[in-house]
């Protein structure tokens, strides 16, 4: 088991100091460069989308958005059926950033997984089941990232 920690906490170490050197270069927070990607994956979320997407708090993420749209890489919009909400939408800066991006971090875990004995397929198919094995084990310990599951805790629920 302490092995399977170490081997966790040194690939954290190596894929948060990979996150920095990447989102540096394109002027960019790590925390930024999770929200802009969070953007574009769920399309134009609202802020409390966003916030649950990411196990963030509201007021954290309100920041890190604030920051982003004085930056010009995201706006916020009215939704079409419901002014009252407020979507998030890339701009085209922020789009071009998440493509920088994506484009280095898909070249460097391309070379990764040549380097890999098992085949590409099996490697994400594990990941996959570690982080829905995680996702299972941190829930029934009672330890959530959801902002909703949070709240229902403070709320004594």
């Amino acid at each position: 088991m302490r092995e399977f920690r170490k081997n966790l906490r040194q690939l954290e170490r190596l894929i948060v100091g990979q996150l920095k050197e990447d989102t540096c270069c394109n002027g960019v927070s790590v925390a930024q460069c999770h929200c802009l990607l969070a953007v574009e994956l769920l399309g134009r979320p609202s802020q409390n989308e966003l916030a649950e997407h990411l196990g963030l708090e509201k007021s954290t993420l309100s920041r890190t958005v604030e920051g982003l749209v004085k930056i010009g890489q995201l706006e916020r919009q009215a939704d079409e059926s419901d002014r009252r909400i407020i979507r998030l939408v890339l701009t085209p800066q922020g789009r071009s950033t998440c493509t920088t991006i994506n484009e280095a971090n898909d070249a460097l875990y391309g070379r990764v997984l040549e380097e890999m004995s098992s085949s590409p397929e099996q490697v994400v198919a594990v990941f996959a089941e570690l982080v829905r094995a995680m996702s299972r084990a941190r829930e029934a310990s009672g330890i959530c990232l959801s902002t909703s599951c949070r709240e229902e805790q403070e709320d004594g629920m």
